[in-house]
């Protein structure tokens, strides 16, 4: 990578914090994201079953709200039980030691409690700019998605908490592509690994190239 863009990259998400753990945020703290998704508008149809997207973000393109619906096993869970969905937004390469156990370097970050996971399904919004960065995949590549229900609040990124799930928490981490270009992305994701930190665990990008047509990155990666 250029020094100048590896300059960039350590200032739009860098990090104090030990090997293997995350800083609560790349430049602030949003415990919430910018819309009671249980209130939001009906579902607006097949194929795109998601919410709408808000139409502002932190970087003015709704295209940077990254949408979906979470499944999972309401049978994993105990009557009465409200669980934290833990959603964040990582990019694929890594920075500091560790990283590559969680997911990736962390981007951006939201937590939701899931009030009634009978329903086996929850839906979710995080916004790819929520703390100021836009850091578009057309210039940065894919990201990766990780949903995780915390079941014993161990795991709050806002609070210190540690960024590996559990063993017997349910996780998934996908890719996702947030693009300037293109609608808000909506994904159904289904919740189905237990086994920790095996559940997130990636082989980090260590190059790539960037696409046309070109989007305002804040910070650039890919070369």
């Amino acid at each position: 990578m250029h020094r100048s863009a590896l300059f960039l990259l350590l200032a739009a998400c860098s990090s104090s914090t030990p090997s293997g753990t995350d800083a609560a945020a790349d430049t602030g703290v949003m415990q919430a994201d910018a819309g009671d998704m249980e209130a939001a508008a009906e579902d607006t149809g097949v194929p795109d079953k998601c919410m709408p997207a808000p139409m502002t973000s932190k970087c003015m393109n709704s295209s940077s709200w990254v949408r979906g619906i979470a499944k999972f096993d309401p049978n994993h869970f105990m009557p009465g039980a409200k669980p934290m969905l833990r959603i964040a937004l990582r990019h694929g390469f890594i920075i500091d030691k560790g990283e590559d156990q969680i997911g990736g370097r962390l981007h951006a970050y939201v937590n939701k409690q899931i009030t009634d996971p009978s329903k086996g399904e929850f839906p979710f919004m995080i916004d790819m700019c929520m703390f100021g960065t836009a850091m578009w995949s057309e210039e940065n590549s894919d990201f990766n998605l990780v949903l995780h229900i915390d079941e014993n609040g161990n795991n709050d990124l806002l609070q210190n908490g540690s960024p590996a799930p559990d063993p017997g928490e349910l996780v998934k981490l996908v890719k996702v592509n947030v693009s300037c270009n293109a609608p808000s992305t909506c994904s159904e994701v289904t919740l189905d690994c237990n086994t920790g930190t095996a559940c997130t665990t990636i082989t980090p990008l260590q190059s790539c190239t960037k696409k046309t047509p070109a989007c305002n990155s804040d910070s650039v990666y890919c070369q």
